[in-house]
């Protein structure tokens, strides 16, 4: 029998709620950990498919981050989230290019040809839109596991500190 909509909810939301815990227990400045989602997030909205892991690996490798909050943000795009995720950002492109309104496909008539055609015309808005939107989204993850791992850490420490007393 399926879980009730609901449950499975609370169970991904307890999921989130651990991966974002163990990402603040890491043995990292704020300031790392705030730079390594930066860069995880920023590649998790870039266009480039299929080379996510790469890049994440890469970056900790190069820029000597840790690995967690890297991968956490390259992840953010999957099979789930992909399309939703795509259609927006080449929708913010197009916006921001100013092609919002040239744009038409007609989906009564769809050939290969129609196909090929509108991927051309979308393409720049689609790199335009997934490093605006990656950037942004870059800068508030920057900010907010800033503070949280400084709260975190704060907290922590002073639990520590209690108990040694």
């Amino acid at each position: 029998m399926k879980k009730p909509f609901s449950s499975r909810m609370r169970i991904m939301w307890r999921i989130l709620r651990l991966k974002f815990r163990m990402m603040l227990s890491l043995d990292v400045s704020p300031k790392v950990m705030a730079k390594a989602s930066f860069m995880g997030m920023f590649i998790g909205l870039s266009p480039y498919v299929g080379t996510h892991t790469y890049l994440a690996l890469l970056c900790a490798g190069y820029m000597n981050l840790p690995i967690y909050p890297l991968m956490l943000g390259a992840y953010i795009t999957n099979p789930i989230t992909i399309p939703f995720i795509y259609a927006f950002t080449t929708k913010v492109g197009l916006i921001v290019l100013g092609q919002d309104d040239a744009f038409s496909f007609d989906w009564h008539h769809i050939t290969i040809s129609s196909l090929l055609d509108a991927g051309k015309s979308l393409i720049i808005p689609f790199f335009v839109g997934t490093h605006l939107v990656g950037l942004i989204c870059a800068v508030i993850t920057y900010f907010v596991v800033y503070f949280a791992a400084s709260i975190y850490q704060k907290h922590e420490n002073k639990k520590h500190t209690d108990i040694d007393k």
